[in-house]
């Protein structure tokens, strides 16, 4: 990251965890400007309405400002779904990414089975992780997805309990299984309005695909989009053809 950077990330980690910061502190850093409200991006046309793009796992403090760069030079925005001991362990990375007005949201604290643990455990991994992200540069999260995908019952009531939306996804690039940027892109492709595409941080692979998508966004008509509750429960997994399918209250819509 260029080091005018860090010291704005830093400032942000300062104002988002510390009660009191000396105000002129505020105003810059090192002859840096502290980070402040987001640039207004210009009106972007979105004929054919709006994909979300979502990437789990992070923050990582490689990939995820890569990440951030990439989507801040198109004008667009994502959503992050990240890890809560990632996140206690880089706040700095997440405040990076909320202060370029992306959307972060719950991924549990380790990545577990949710489907496999006790109502507590579950309760656990959600609250302990939104009590983590509620003040590094924002409030607690409202979207939450679950590992892997796996949810029950169990895991259902829990969210309902807590107040979040579920998210699950339409179409899976596949990054996590070393597909090629090409085959990225082509998964993208498939993607409407309203759908959500699942990526994750880590992979530069999916860092270089990023652009890419967009341009292909562009062409279609499309803008990457925010992911908001729906009443109308939405198919995920699209690819799959099995009888059995699955919904999720979620779709993807403007900022």
């Amino acid at each position: 990251m260029h080091p005018a950077r860090v010291w704005q990330v830093l400032l942000g980690v300062m104002l988002a965890v510390s009660p009191v910061v000396a105000a002129d502190s505020v105003g810059a850093v090192g002859g840096v400007a502290a980070i402040g409200p987001v640039a207004e991006q210009p009106a972007r046309a979105c004929p054919n309405g709006y994909v979300a793009l979502t990437f789990d796992d992070g923050p990582d403090a490689v990939t995820t400002p890569a990440l951030v760069d990439e989507l801040r030079r198109h004008g667009s925005r994502a959503t992050f779904f990240v890890i809560g001991a990632k996140a206690a362990a880089a706040p700095e990375v997440v405040v990076l990414v909320r202060s370029e007005g992306m959307a972060v949201g719950n991924h549990t604290y380790d990545h577990p089975f949710l489907d496999e643990l006790s109502e507590q455990a579950v309760t656990d991994e959600l609250t302990r992780t939104s009590a983590i992200l509620d003040g590094i540069g924002g409030p607690a999260p409202t979207l939450f997805r679950p590992p892997y995908g796996r949810r029950n019952a169990v895991v259902e009531r829990v969210v309902r309990r807590l107040g979040l939306t579920e998210v699950l996804w339409s179409y899976d690039s596949d990054d996590y299984e070393e597909a090629s940027v090409e085959q990225m892109v082509r998964q993208a492709e498939k993607a409407t309005d309203g759908e959500v595409l699942l990526f994750h941080d880590g992979y530069h692979s999916t860092v270089d695909a990023v652009p890419q998508i967009l341009d292909v966004f562009d062409r279609r008509g499309l803008c990457a989009g925010q992911v908001l509750p729906s009443a109308t429960p939405q198919q995920a997994w699209l690819d799959y053809d099995g009888d059995d399918k699955t919904y999720y209250p979620a779709v993807a819509g403007p900022w």
